[in-house]
C-alpha cells in the first residue's frame, strides 16, 4: 500500500480494457482495488460512467464502495440505476449507514427506497428512522454479536462464528439476559484466551459504558474517547439492548461537528455540502448574516471615534496605534475562546470550574498583556510619540488583551447556558466586541494620562 489512490492510478489501464471491449480484465482490475479508492474514484466521473464502473463490480464490493461514497454521489447514482438494483444496493448495506443515506435523501425518494426494502429491513429502517435526529440511536447498528452469560467460552465462539459475516463486528460482544437487558460485555480475545468450560459470566466486564436511544450524538463520542472504546451498545428506556455504535460512526460524528463549529467560529451558517457544490447564492446567504452583524457592530466604533474626536485632534498619533490594539484585543479574544470551546467540547470545562477559569485567564491576560505592553511601549517610544502616549498604549494594551481573554471565555458560557452552540461566541463575534470596548479603553486612559 502506497497510500495513493489505485483507481486514479490505473484508469487509462481500465479504460483501455475497455476500449477493447476486454471487459473481464477490467473488472479483475478493480475487483483487486481497495472499495475506498474506487469509490473517491467514481466521485468525478459522469453519471453514466459512474453507473457503467459500477456495474463491473461484483455484489459485495458494489455495497462496499456505495457506503463509502459521499452522500450527493449516491443520490447521483441511485437516479440512474435500476430500480432493482438500488433495491439489491441498499438491502445489503449496514443499518446505520443506510439510515445516514435516507436521512439526506428527499422524503418523496425516501419512501420510494422504503417500498423496495424486504418487509423485516424495512421495519428495521422505519425503526431508526423515528430515533430524534443526531441522536444514538439514530447511528447505531441492531447488528451485534450477543451472547448469554451461562454460556461456556468455546460455545461462545461457536455461536461468533456462526453469525460473524452478518454482524458489524466480532471483536466485542455483548451479554445478554432472556429478556435482552445488558448484563455485560466481553471481548473476542479473553473468549480465545479463556479455558473452553470457563463461562461467559465469569470473565465478562459486568458493569459496562453504555448509552441511550436518545442521547446526543456529540455525547456519545464524547463517551468513547473518554474510555478509548471502539464500540459502545445502545440500550433503550427499559434498559433493553437495541444496537451499538461503532467507532467508524464516530469519525463521521467528529468530523462533522468538527466543521460545523470551524464554520460557526468564522461566523458562517453550517453548510452542508462540498464547498464546489453549494449554490452560490446559497453560500452568499450562510456568510451574510454574520458579516451583518459584525458590520452593525463595528459600527458603534464609528460612534465612539466621533464621541473622542477632541482627544484626537489634540493627540493625533493615538491614532496610529488603534489597528495594533484592536487587533491585539481580537487575536487575544478568539484564542481564549478556542480554548474554551475546545474543553467544553471534550468535557474538560463545567460550570463548577469558573471560577478556577477565571481567574487562569485573568492571570494569563494580565502576563500576556504585559510582555505585549513592553513591545508597545518600545515602538510608540520609535516612532517618536513622547512619553504620554507611550504609557497610555502600554496601559491600554494591557486592559485590552485582558478584556479579550474574559470575552473569550464567559461568551461561549453565556452561549451554552442559553443552549446556543459556543461555537457562535468566537471569531468575528468576539473580535468586534472587543474593538468597540477597546476602543472605549484605549481613549479614556489616553484622557487620563494625557489630561486631554
Amino acid at each position: 500500500m502506497t497510500g495513493k489512490n489505485r483507481f486514479e492510478e490505473d484508469f487509462p489501464l481500465i479504460e483501455s480494457f475497455l476500449e477493447e471491449r476486454a471487459f473481464l480484465k477490467a473488472k479483475e482490475e478493480l475487483s483487486s482495488m481497495e472499495p475506498a479508492d474506487i469509490a473517491e474514484g467514481l466521485e468525478d466521473l459522469s453519471p453514466a460512467r459512474m453507473v457503467f464502473y459500477f456495474r463491473l463490480l461484483s455484489k459485495d464490493q458494489a455495497i462496499e464502495v456505495f457506503e463509502l461514497m459521499g452522500s450527493d454521489e449516491q443520490q447521483r447514482l441511485i437516479e440512474h440505476v435500476t430500480d432493482k438494483e438500488v433495491a439489491e444496493i441498499i438491502e445489503e448495506m449496514s443499518d446505520d449507514d443506510r439510515t445516514e443515506l435516507l436521512d439526506e435523501l428527499p422524503a418523496k425518494t425516501v419512501k420510494k427506497l422504503l417500498l423496495q426494502l424486504s418487509p423485516e429491513e424495512r421495519k428495521l429502517a422505519n425503526k431508526l428512522l423515528n430515533y430524534p435526529d443526531y441522536s444514538a440511536g439514530r447511528i447505531m447498528t441492531p447488528e451485534f454479536i450477543d451472547l448469554k452469560g451461562n454460556m461456556t467460552a468455546e460455545e461462545a465462539v461457536t455461536r461468533i462464528r456462526s453469525i460473524a459475516r452478518k454482524k458489524e463486528t466480532i471483536y466485542t460482544c455483548f451479554v445478554i439476559d432472556e429478556a435482552r437487558h445488558l448484563q455485560g460485555v466481553i471481548e473476542l480475545e479473553d473468549l480465545i484466551m479463556a479455558e473452553s468450560h470457563t463461562k461467559v459470566e465469569a470473565i465478562m466486564d459486568d458493569d459496562p459504558v453504555f448509552t441511550l436511544t436518545t442521547s446526543d450524538q456529540e455525547e456519545v463520542a464524547r463517551i468513547m474517547s473518554r474510555y478509548d472504546l471502539h464500540t459502545i451498545p445502545v440500550t433503550d428506556k427499559e434498559d433493553r439492548l437495541v444496537g451499538i455504535v461503532t467507532f467508524d460512526d464516530v469519525l463521521d460524528i467528529l468530523e462533522e461537528e468538527a466543521t460545523e463549529d470551524f464554520e460557526r467560529m468564522a461566523g458562517i451558517q453550517p453548510v452542508e455540502d462540498s464547498y464546489l457544490d453549494v449554490n452560490l447564492f446559497t453560500m452568499v446567504r450562510k456568510r451574510f448574516f454574520w458579516l451583518v452583524i459584525c458590520i452593525m457592530t463595528e459600527a458603534f466604533t464609528s460612534s465612539v471615534l466621533k464621541h473622542y474626536s477632541f482627544t484626537i485632534q489634540s493627540v493625533v498619533s493615538l491614532t496610529f496605534f488603534i489597528p495594533l490594539l484592536i487587533g491585539t484585543g481580537g487575536n487575544a479574544g478568539t484564542q481564549a475562546s478556542t480554548l474554551m470551546i475546545r474543553g467544553m467540547t471534550v468535557g474538560d470545562i463545567d460550570w463548577k470550574d469558573i471560577g478556577r477559569i477565571l481567574f487562569r485567564e485573568t492571570l494569563s491576560g494580565l502576563l500576556l498583556g504585559g510582555a505585549l505592553a513592553v513591545l508597545g511601549f518600545a515602538r510608540a517610544w520609535m516612532l517618536g510619540t513622547g512619553l504620554g502616549v507611550s504609557l497610555t498604549l502600554t496601559f491600554a494594551i494591557v486592559a485590552v488583551v485582558l478584556m479579550g481573554n474574559l470575552a473569550g471565555t464567559v461568551l461561549p458560557l453565556i452561549a451554552r447556558a442559553l443552549k446556543l452552540d459556543p461555537a457562535i461566541m468566537s471569531g468575528p463575534f468576539i473580535t468586534t466586541i472587543v474593538d468597540v470596548f477597546g476602543l472605549v479603553v484605549y481613549f479614556e486612559i489616553a484622557r487620563a494620562v494625557l489630561k486631554t
